[in-house]
C-alpha cells in the first residue's frame, strides 16, 4: 500500500503539469496578483466556517505551520500572518489567533508564494496573510468537546472567547478547559526472543494515560501615538500521566509511570508606525516564564527505580524590523534581535533504594544571543522575483551547576530564493539557504527512559547543527481548485546531533559528524466536480527522506535518528451546502520511525490510522461536529545489546499494541 501511494502521488504531481488540462484561471476560486492568490470569503461560504482557520484549513495547496519550537523569534513565527504580521508572543501561534478570529471579520485572505512586497516570509516559501475588517462588532463563542477512548478515558473540554472591534481597535479574551491525550495508548503483547530467535518471554501489555489544564489569554491592539500597538498574555497549567505495565498471569507486574505538571506564563508586545510613505518601522518584546516537574517511575519484582526532576526556564525577546519600499519593484529590511534564555534543572535517581550519581543532574544553562539581519526583495518582471539575505549570529552559552563551561559561537546565515512564473497556474521556487539548528536545553542535562533501560547523562560540548539546503519546488494549478506540488530538497549537515555512548555504561546527546538528507516529497490536490461532487476534493501528500551518517559506535554508515523515510496521508472531504452539511474521511496508511543508541535500536511503526468526520450546522448557528478514529496496528520493536563494541544481540522486543479507538464529539455556537 504505501509503494502504491507513494507512486501515485508523485505520478500525479509530475504528469498533471504535461497533461494539457484547461487551465482554468485562478479567478475561478481567486484572483492573482503578482504571484499572490487573493480568497473572497464567497469562496468559502459552501462551508459554514465559524472562524478565520477554518478558512485558512480550506485553501487549496496550503497546510498551517505555527513554527519550529526554538528559542528565539526568527524562525519560530509560522506560515500565518495577520495583516501583514505574525502573532505578538511565540505562545500565542497563528492556529490560535485564527481560531478566534471570527470569519464575518475576514476581508479577504492572501496566499503569497515566494515573497510580496512589506512581506516578512521568515525562511517560509508559501504564506497566507489574513485581512481583517475594520468594523464595529462584538463575538462570543462558546464551544463543548468529549474525547471518549474505548475502555476508557472520557475526558471533557470547553472553551469561551469573547472578540470586539470597534473601527481599528480591537480586544478579546478566552478560558479553556484543555485535554492532554495519547492517541497511541491501549493494549497488546511484548515478546522478548534470543539472538536464535527462541522466545525468552510472553507478557501482556497495557498502557493508559489521564491529564488535561487550563489556560487564559487576553489581547489588544490598537492605534497608539502615530503607529499602532499589539499586547496579548497568557497563562497555561498542565499536567499528564502515563502508565504502561507488563504482566503475566499468576505473577506481579512491572510497572512504569510518567508524571508532568509544567506551568507557564508569556507576555508579548508589538509596535509598529509608518516613518514615511515608504520606511516602516516594527519592534517587539516578548517574555516568558516556565516551571514544573516531572518524575520517571519503574516498579515490580526486583525493581524499584524513581526519576525526579524539577525545571524551571525563561526567555526574553527584543527584535526591530526596518522595511524600506524603495520603489514598487524593490524592497530592503534589515534589523536585529536580542534574546535571553536559560533553564534550571535539578534531578535525582535512585535505584532499588540507592541513589545514582548522574552526569550534571543539577545544572543552569543561559544563553545570550544577537542577531542582525538584511535582506532585500526585487520583482524583477510579474514573472520573476528574488529574495537575497544574510542573517550573522553570535551566542554565548554558559553552564554552571555540576560542572562549569562556557562557549561561543558565530555563524553567517546567507538565503537566496527564487521564485519564477513560466505561465499562468505555474510556479518554480528555488531556495539556496543556511540553517542553524538550536541546542536542546535539555540535552546538557541528566534524562532518562526507564521502560527503556536508558539513563542518559548531560553534555557540556554540544554544538548546533548546521545545514547547507538546497531546494526546488514546481508548483501546478488546475481545474481551478486542484493544486500539485513537487519538492526535490537536499541538506549537507554539519555536526548531526545524535546518541553517543558515555562511561559507565551511560549515553548522552552529543555531535556524531556530517550527515546528509535528501528528499522527494509531493502533494497533490484533485476537485472532485467531474465525479459528482460539486464540493469535493482530495488530497494525498508523501514525503520520502534519505538520510545517512556515520554511528558514533559501529563507525557504519546508517541512518539518522528519528527521521522518518516515507510518510504521507490521504484526505478526503466534501461540502453539501444544501444541507449545511460537511464530511469527509483522514487516512494515514503508514510511517517508521528508528532510535538508535549505543546499547539498542529501537523503531515503531504507525499503520492504518483512519478519522471519519462529519460537522453539522443548524440554522441557528450551532455547529455539531463528530468523528471517530479507527487504528488497530502500533508496533515497537527493539534489539538490545549485550557489548557495545560488537553490538551482539542480547535479546529481541518485539511490541504489539492495538490502540484505543475513540470518539470527538463538539458543539461551537458562535453568536
Amino acid at each position: 500500500m504505501k509503494h502504491l501511494l507513494c507512486s501515485a502521488a508523485l505520478g500525479a504531481a509530475l504528469l498533471i503539469p504535461a497533461a494539457g488540462f484547461a487551465q482554468e484561471a485562478a479567478t475561478s476560486t481567486a484572483s492573482a496578483s503578482e504571484g499572490t492568490l487573493i480568497y473572497e470569503p464567497s469562496f468559502f461560504a459552501a462551508s459554514n466556517p465559524s472562524n478565520a482557520l477554518d478558512m485558512v484549513s480550506r485553501i487549496p495547496g496550503f497546510s498551517v505551520s505555527d513554527g519550529a519550537s526554538v528559542r528565539g523569534f526568527a524562525g519560530a513565527g509560522g506560515n500565518v500572518l495577520i495583516n501583514g504580521s505574525r502573532p505578538a508572543s511565540k505562545d500565542d501561534t497563528g492556529s490560535s489567533v485564527l481560531s478566534r478570529t471570527p470569519a464575518s471579520r475576514v476581508e479577504r485572505i492572501e496566499l503569497i508564494r515566494g515573497g510580496a512586497p512589506g512581506i516578512d516570509m521568515q525562511g517560509q516559501s508559501v504564506v497566507v496573510n489574513v485581512i481583517l475588517r475594520s468594523e464595529v462588532s462584538r463575538q462570543h463563542t462558546v464551544m463543548a468537546q468529549l474525547h471518549s477512548f474505548e475502555g476508557g478515558p472520557t475526558n471533557p473540554t470547553g472553551r469561551y472567547e469573547f472578540s470586539s472591534s470597534n473601527n481599528g481597535t480591537q480586544w478579546g479574551f478566552q478560558v479553556a478547559r484543555t485535554l492532554a491525550m495519547s492517541d497511541s495508548t491501549g493494549w497488546g503483547t511484548s515478546t522478548r526472543r534470543d539472538a536464535a530467535g527462541n522466545i525468552i518471554s510472553e507478557e501482556r501489555l497495557r498502557n493508559s494515560f489521564d491529564g488535561g489544564g487550563w489556560n487564559a489569554r487576553g489581547n489588544w491592539s490598537g492605534p497608539v501615538g502615530e503607529g499602532r500597538l499589539e499586547l496579548t498574555g497568557g497563562y497555561n497549567w498542565f499536567e499528564y500521566n502515563d502508565e504502561l505495565s507488563f504482566s503475566v498471569p499468576g505473577s506481579p507486574e512491572r510497572l512504569f509511570s510518567f508524571e508532568d505538571d509544567a506551568s507557564r506564563v508569556d507576555l508579548g508586545i508589538r509596535y509598529e508606525r509608518a516613518l514615511s510613505d515608504s520606511l516602516n518601522l516594527e519592534s517587539r518584546l516578548i517574555q516568558n516564564y516556565r516551571w514544573g516537574g516531572f518524575s520517571n517511575g519503574a516498579s515490580g519484582p526486583g525493581l524499584d527505580q524513581q526519576f525526579e526532576a524539577e525545571r524551571e526556564s525563561g526567555e526574553t525577546i527584543a527584535r526591530g524590523v526596518l522595511r524600506w519600499q524603495r520603489s514598487e519593484t524593490l524592497t530592503w529590511e534589515g534589523g536585529g534581535e536580542l534574546a535571553y534564555n536559560f533553564m534550571d534543572t535539578s534531578q535525582t535517581f535512585t535505584s532499588n533504594g540507592v541513589p545514582v550519581p548522574l552526569p550534571l543532574a543539577s545544572t543552569l544553562v543561559e544563553e545570550i544571543r544577537g542577531e542582525a539581519f538584511g535582506q532585500a526583495s526585487w520583482r524583477r518582471s510579474e514573472q520573476l522575483r528574488l529574495e537575497a539575505g544574510l542573517r550573522l549570529e553570535h551566542s554565548t552559552i554558559r553552564q554552571s551547576g555540576d560542572a562549569q563551561a562556557e562557549r561561543s559561537f558565530f555563524y553567517p546565515k546567507p538565503r537566496l530564493a527564487l521564485t519564477w512564473d513560466p505561465q499562468e497556474n505555474r510556479q518554480v521556487r528555488l531556495r539556496l539557504e543556511r540553517e542553524l539548528g538550536q541546542l536542546n536545553f535539555g540535552d546538557f542535562a541528566a534524562s532518562t527512559s526507564l521502560s527503556n533501560g536508558q539513563v542518559r547523562g548531560g553534555n557540556l560540548d554540544l554544538r548546533p547543527q548546521q545545514r547547507w539546503i538546497a531546494e526546488a519546488v514546481f508548483e501546478q494549478r488546475f481545474n481551478g481548485e486542484g493544486v500539485a506540488t513537487l519538492t526535490l530538497r537536499h541538506d549537507e549537515i554539519s555536526d548531526v546531533i545524535d546518541v553517543i555512548p558515555l562511561d559507565g555504561g551511560l549515553t548522552a546527546f552529543g555531535n556524531i559528524g556530517d550527515g546528509s538528507l535528501t528528499r522527494i516529497a509531493s502533494n497533490v490536490r484533485l476537485p472532485l466536480r467531474d465525479l459528482g461532487l460539486e464540493r469535493g476534493r482530495v488530497t494525498v501528500n508523501v514525503q520520502y527522506d534519505h538520510t545517512r551518517v556515520t554511528d558514533p559506535t559501529t563507525g557504519n554508515s546508517r541512518q539518522i535518528s528519528r527521521v522518518r523515510p516515507l510518510t504521507g496521508y490521504i484526505n478526503f472531504e466534501n461540502d453539501v451546502p444544501d444541507w449545511n452539511l460537511r464530511w469527509g474521511v483522514n487516512y494515514t496508511p503508514y510511517f517508521r520511525e528508528t532510535t538508535f543508541n549505543p546499547d539498542q535500536k529501537r523503531w515503531f511503526e504507525l499503520r492504518n490510522f483512519i478519522t471519519l468526520f462529519g460537522e453539522y450546522t443548524f440554522d441557528n448557528g450551532l455547529a455539531v461536529y463528530a468523528a471517530v478514529t479507527i487504528w488497530d496496528d502500533f508496533r515497537i520493536d527493539r534489539d538490545v545489546y549485550s557489548d557495545r563494541a560488537t553490538q551482539a544481540l542480547a535479546f529481541r522486543e518485539e511490541q504489539r499494541i492495538d490502540p484505543r479507538d475513540f470518539l470527538q464529539l463538539r458543539l461551537r455556537r458562535t453568536f
